[in-house]
């Protein structure tokens, strides 16, 4: 009777979570259905998963439960706060490698939390080839295309700035690659060593706090170190004003891992003092200057130089007197365009993740006798341009 009495206590507590439980999945279910939804996340830097739509084939194969599943992990109530709970909760835990994808050809690393609200990108061996692959094509280009190459590889900021990781995280060493790239040259090209001038001890800064790019004053050291390798002048860094936008920039690195406890990066853009009569042509569109304004209101600021990767762009300034240069390379070389176009009368910047068309053809119809290819040792890790480079 006794055990009866205690039995049936317990039943409104029972009765009561299950009816919490059941209110609180069709809350979410009504939030699903009716809530607003976003098409992309400007935090993460990503679009988000679509509403799936049903079919026999996508239920009998399973993908239609696996595309729900990613619908409803995107679009759940509140989202952004525990998106950035979860960044807490993994660090408190003790993770130091987070957002990364191992699973991934190449392997993806993830991001650490460093000192003076830094973040990392984590580096990996490349196990692929892609990077040897990369530095034999430019050795072949060197060859075969008939310019002077002088190939500028950048190191990545947690390769220039150790002392800010976390305590023995573990981090390839860049170096390795960059000999890799001396070797496959040769003497048929220049290549530009720029290891350990971007770190901390030379009394700088020079990456984005939030971003895997390197920041104005980065870029002028690259660009010095360029002028001299390439024998061109160097434009003094007081021939530049530097003026920090308005807006708050958080890079793709904080995308990785959102929080909300992360201070954002100050974007600071040099102009060249005094009038410029720098344009950018694209497709056959005139811009006036190299900056693309509205990309200060979106998630992805660092577009504002030059409004993002075209495949193909010409930067002119009939002031230079350097002549035509053809640049090979990533974002990273954006935002030194505006040094170098004080030196050559027209820039051809062309990616080759997205240019198509033979670029020994567009050499000889451009008449280009210089080439710079400036590229992160990550990027050249990552993603093949080879056979963009090859005969």
């Amino acid at each position: 009777m006794l055990r009866l009495k205690k039995w049936a206590g317990c039943r409104p507590a029972a009765s009561s979570a299950a009816l919490l439980l059941a209110g609180s999945v069709l809350t979410g279910l009504i939030w699903l259905a009716a809530a607003p939804k976003q098409a992309f996340s400007e935090n993460e830097n990503r679009v988000l998963e679509p509403a799936p739509v049903p079919s026999v084939d996508s239920i009998l194969s399973g993908s239609f439960m696996k595309s729900a599943e990613n619908y409803v992990v995107d679009h759940f109530p509140l989202r952004d706060p525990f998106v950035s709970l979860n960044t807490a909760e993994q660090i408190l835990l003790g993770k130091r490698d987070l957002a990364a994808d191992y699973s991934t050809v190449p392997a993806e690393g993830g991001v650490y939390f460093g000192k003076d609200d830094h973040i990392y990108e984590v580096l990996l061996p490349d196990k692929t080839g892609i990077f040897r692959n990369n530095a034999s094509a430019l050795a072949d280009f060197a060859e075969k295309s008939g310019v002077s190459l002088t190939i500028l590889p950048v190191p990545s900021g947690s390769q220039e700035q150790p002392e800010n990781l976390p305590y023995s995280a573990p981090n390839h060493d860049q170096r390795q690659e960059y000999k890799e790239l001396e070797q496959a040259v040769g003497r048929k090209a220049v290549v530009v060593d720029l290891f350990d001038k971007l770190s901390l001890k030379t009394g700088g800064d020079y990456y984005f706090k939030t971003d895997h790019h390197w920041n104005a004053y980065g870029a002028y050291i690259g660009y010095a170190a360029l002028s001299e390798a390439m024998g061109f002048p160097c434009v003094k860094q007081s021939a530049f004003a530097y003026r920090a936008v308005a807006q708050p920039f958080y890079g793709m690195l904080y995308s990785k891992a959102v929080n909300t406890w992360q201070k954002p990066d100050a974007l600071v853009l040099p102009f060249v003092k005094g009038n410029s009569s720098v344009v950018q042509v694209t497709a056959g569109k005139i811009h006036r200057g190299i900056y693309w304004e509205e990309y200060l209101d979106k998630k992805d600021k660092y577009s504002v130089y030059l409004g993002g990767n075209p495949s193909l762009t010409v930067v002119k300034n009939p002031d230079a007197q350097g002549g035509k240069l053809l640049l090979l390379k990533d974002s990273y070389a954006n935002s030194m365009i505006p040094y170098l176009s004080q030196n050559f009368s027209e820039i051809h910047l062309v990616d080759l993740r997205y240019y198509n068309k033979d670029i020994y053809e567009y050499i000889t119809q451009n008449g280009i006798k210089q080439v710079a290819a400036v590229y992160s040792m990550k990027q050249l890790c990552d993603v093949s341009i080879a056979n963009k480079l090859r005969r």
